[in-house]
C-alpha cells in the first residue's frame, strides 16, 4: 500500500535522537578532496533512530553464508570514498539497453593513493561487462570524483578533478564502450581549487557545477569570496562536447550570503533534458535552493525547495525548535514535461547557545525528503522506521554508526566510527524515472541488528517509487540485501526501462577508512572494495515483490522464483557461457542442459541464493557442437532459454 509522509506528520513520529555539536565557525578544513568541506565536527554524541513509519515486524533469521562473488562486479578499488555527501549518477543506460558505468577508483593501496582515477566498464547489448578491474582511464594524470556522459556521437566521456591544483580532466572514448582515453585539463583557475565536480549533458553541451577546496592553513590560499559565499557553487556550460566553455565559474543568480555563507563540497547536484537544465543544493543551514533554465543555461529562475527557517544562520541565532532541514545530500531530476523533482537527505539542527561557534545536528535522523514544482511544501517519502526489524518500529543504530572521529582519534569509549562526514543516517538520495512516468529513488541506509564485530551497523541500499509525478510515494523496500556486508554510494541510470539499473560499493567494514580509520586502532583498514551492479525488474519494485526481507524467514520454506535477464553470452560460444538470472524470491536453483532429443547432458545446483542478480556459469566443455535447451529451475518456477555450442 503506497503511503504518503508528510513533514508535519513526520514531525510527530520522530524518535529521541542526541545531537551532534559542529562549528559555526568558517570551515576553513585544509581538506583537500579526502573529506568534506563543512562544519568541524567537535565531539561525538549517540543517535540512532528517526522518523518511524513502517510496521515491518517478524523475527528474521540471518542471511547465512551465501556466495557474495555472485553478485556482478564489475569493478574494484582501494580507495572507497566516493563522495562526500550527495552521490553523483555514474551509471548511463544507453537506447538500446547497453550500460555504461564510472566510479572513483585506485588499483593499489599506497599512501595518497597516488594512482587514483576513473574506472570504467561497459554492458553490451548481449549484458556482457567488460573485466572488472580497479584500473583508471587516466593513465598519468591523478583524478577523482568522476562524471560520465554521452556525446551526440554517441560516445563516452568522463570528466574527474585534479584535487592538487585544481581544475578537471575530461577524457573520451574513441568507440562506444571503449574505456576513454587521453586526460585533457579544463577549467583551471589559478590560485583557486576547483573540484567536486557534477556534470549533466544533452549531447555536445554539457552543463557542471562545482565548488573549491578551502584551507585556511599558513601559505595556502582560501577559496573564493562571490557574493558572499566562500566556497560558492558556480556554473559552467560547455557547447562542443568540453572542448571549450562559453560560460565559466558564474554564480546564479541569488546565490548569495542571504542563503548561506559558505558553499561546500558535493553538497548540490544537477541534471538536464531537452533545454532543461537544473541545479539543486543544500544543507544543514541553508535548507534546499533550485534553479531552473529552460534556454540551456543562458538565464535562471531560483526557487526554495524547503525554506531553512533560520536562513541565513549565523552564530547569533537561537535555533530551539529543532527544525528539519538538508543533510548536504541531494538529487535532482527532470521529468519528460520537464518538471524538476528533488530529493534530500534530512537531518534537524539545534543551538541554545549564541557565545559560541558551534551548533548541532541530529546524525541519527532517518528521513528523505522530496519536493517538484507542482508543491506548495516538501514531504517526507521515505523514512527508517519502515526497517525496524524487531518490532519496535524504530530502526534501531549503535552509537558507532552515527559517530565521527575526532581530532585525536576515535571518540571516547567507541572502537570504531561509519558517519559519511556531517551526513545523517538516511542519506545520498538517487533518483531515476522510466518511460510510463514511474520514479524511483535509492537511498543509503544502516540496518538494525547487522552489525559488525566493532558495533557498527552495516549499510543497505532502499528504493522508495512513485506512480503517479511524485504525488504518492510509498513500497520503501531493501535492493541489496546482504549480510555483514557495507553496500553504499548507490546510483542509478537517470532512466530506467524494463529494469532499474543500479552501482553501489560494497565491502566487509561499515564506514570507510578514508573517513572514518583511526591510525592507532587501525578499525577500517584500506582494503578492495567490489563495485556492484544489479538490474531490478522494475515490476517487481512497483508490485513490492523486494519487500524488506533480509533471507529467508524461520517460516518460510526455501523456495525461490527466478526469471532470466538476458540471453547467455556468449552465444555461440565452446567451453562456457554466462547468463545472468534475478532471484525474485531467495532460494536454491537448479540448473539443467538438455540436447534436441531430450536427453539430459549436464546438471547441477546452487544452494541459498539471496534475492537479486546472480551471474550463472555453464560450461559446455565436451559436449558436441548443436543446439541444446537450458532449464533454470527455483521453487514453483522453471525458465528456459536454448544456447548454441560451436
Amino acid at each position: 500500500m503506497k503511503k504518503y509522509y508528510s513533514i508535519i506528520s513526520a514531525i510527530f513520529a520522530v524518535a529521541a535522537v542526541n545531537a551532534q555539536n559542529v562549528s559555526k565557525s568558517d570551515p576553513a578544513l585544509g581538506c583537500g578532496d579526502a573529506v568534506v568541506v563543512g562544519e568541524k565536527v567537535k565531539s561525538d554524541v549517540a543517535a540512532n533512530s528517526g522518523p518511524v513509519t513502517g510496521n515491518q515486524t517478524g523475527k528474521v533469521t540471518n542471511r547465512g553464508n551465501v556466495n557474495y562473488s555472485a553478485h556482478i562486479k564489475i569493478g574494484a578499488t582501494y580507495y572507497d570514498l566516493q563522495t562526500n555527501a550527495a552521490m553523483p549518477h555514474r551509471l548511463i543506460l544507453h537506447n538500446d539497453g547497453a550500460v555504461s558505468a564510472a566510479w572513483t577508483t585506485s588499483p593499489n593501496d599506497q599512501t595518497n593513493f597516488p594512482s587514483r582515477g576513473t574506472g570504467f566498464n561497459f554492458r553490451n547489448t548481449s549484458g556482457a561487462w567488460g573485466a572488472s578491474d580497479s584500473s583508471r582511464v587516466e593513465t598519468s594524470a591523478r583524478t577523482g570524483w568522476p562524471n560520465i556522459g554521452l556525446l551526440s556521437n554517441g560516445k563516452e566521456f568522463v570528466i574527474g578533478h585534479e584535487a592538487n591544483q585544481g581544475g578537471f580532466y575530461i577524457s573520451k572514448a574513441a568507440n562506444r564502450g571503449d574505456r576513454p582515453s587521453g586526460a585533457t585539463l579544463i577549467l583551471l583557475e589559478t590560485p583557486y581549487k576547483p573540484i567536486w565536480a557534477r556534470a549533466a549533458n544533452n549531447g555536445d553541451t554539457i552543463h557542471m557545477i562545482n565548488s573549491y577546496s578551502d584551507s585556511s592553513a599558513s601559505g595556502d590560499v582560501r577559496a573564493p569570496l562571490r557574493n558572499g559565499v566562500r566556497a560558492p557553487l558556480v556554473y559552467h556550460r560547455s557547447l562542443d562536447g568540453g572542448s571549450t566553455w562559453d560560460i565559466q565559474k558564474f554564480v546564479l543568480p541569488g546565490y548569495d550570503s542571504t542563503l548561506s555563507v559558505y558553499g561546500g563540497g558535493d553538497q548540490y547536484a544537477i541534471d538536464c533534458r531537452g533545454n532543461t537544465v537544473v541545479i539543486a543544493t543544500g544543507d544543514h543551514t541553508m535548507g534546499v535552493a533550485v534553479w531552473k533554465s529552460t534556454n540551456f543555461g543562458t538565464s535562471w529562475t531560483r526557487m526554495l525547495a524547503d525554506s531553512f527557517p533560520y536562513m541565513p544562520y549565523n552564530a547569533k541565532k537561537l535555533m530551539l525548535d529543532t527544525p528539519f532541514t538538508c543533510d548536504g545530500s541531494l538529487d535532482v531530476l527532470i521529468d519528460e514535461a520537464g518538471t524538476a523533482h528533488v530529493f534530500w537527505g534530512v537531518t534537524r539542527v539545534f543551538d541554545d547557545d549564541t557565545t559560541d561557534e558551534s551548533y548541532s545536528f541530529f546524525p541519527g535522523v532517518q528521513g528523505i525528503g522530496y519536493w517538484n514544482e507542482g508543491m506548495n511544501n516538501s514531504v517526507f517519502i521515505a523514512a527508517g522506521g519502515s526497517f525496524d526489524r524487531d518490532g519496535d518500529q524504530i530502526n534501531g543504530l549503535t552509537r558507532e554508526t552515527s559517530s565521527a572521529l575526532t581530532t585525536t582519534g576515535l571518540p571516547s569509549g567507541l572502537n570504531t566510527v561509519a558517519r559519511l562526514g556531517n551526513t545523517s543516517a538516511m542519506r545520498s538520495p538517487n533518483a531515476s524515472i522510466d518511460s510510463s512516468g514511474n520514479m524511483y529513488c535509492v537511498f543509503s541506509l544502516p540496518i538494525e541488528g547487522d552489525v559488525s564485530d566493532l558495533n557498527a551497523n552495516f549499510r543497505d541500499i532502499g528504493v522508495v517509487f512513485s506512480e503517479d509525478g511524485g504525488d504518492n510515494w510509498g513500497g520503501i523496500q531493501n535492493l541489496t540485501q546482504v549480510a555483514n556486508r557495507e553496500d553504499d554510494f548507490g546510483t542509478v541510470a537517470r532512466k530506467a526501462n524494463g529494469f532499474l539499473h543500479m552501482m553501489w560499493q560494497q565491502d566487509e567494514y561499515p564506514g570507510t577508512n578514508l573517513q572514518n580509520n583511526s591510525s592507532s586502532v587501525g578499525n577500517h583498514p584500506v582494503n578492495l572494495n567490489r563495485i556492484m551492479y544489479q538490474a531490478i525488474p522494475v515490476t517487481d519494485i512497483l508490485n513490492g515483490n523486494i519487500g524488506m526481507q533480509w533471507g529467508l524467514k524461520v517460516e518460510e520454506p526455501n523456495t525461490g522464483e527466478v526469471m532470466v535477464v538476458n540471453q547467455n553470452y556468449p552465444n555461440p560460444f565452446s567451453g562456457t557461457t554466462n547468463v545472468v538470472i534475478y532471484m525474485q524470491k531467495p532460494g536454491d536453483l537448479a540448473v539443467n542442459v538438455h540436447s534436441t532429443t531430450g536427453a539430459l547432458v549436464k546438471s547441477f545446483n546452487l544452494k541459498n541464493l539471496y534475492k537479486g542478480n546472480h551471474m550463472l556459469e555453464i560450461d559446455a566443455t565436451g559436449l558436441p557442437a548443436g543446439i541444446y535447451t537450458y532449464s533454470l529451475t527455483s521453487g514453483g518456477s522453471t525458465v528456459s532459454r536454448t544456447m548454441m555450442v560451436k
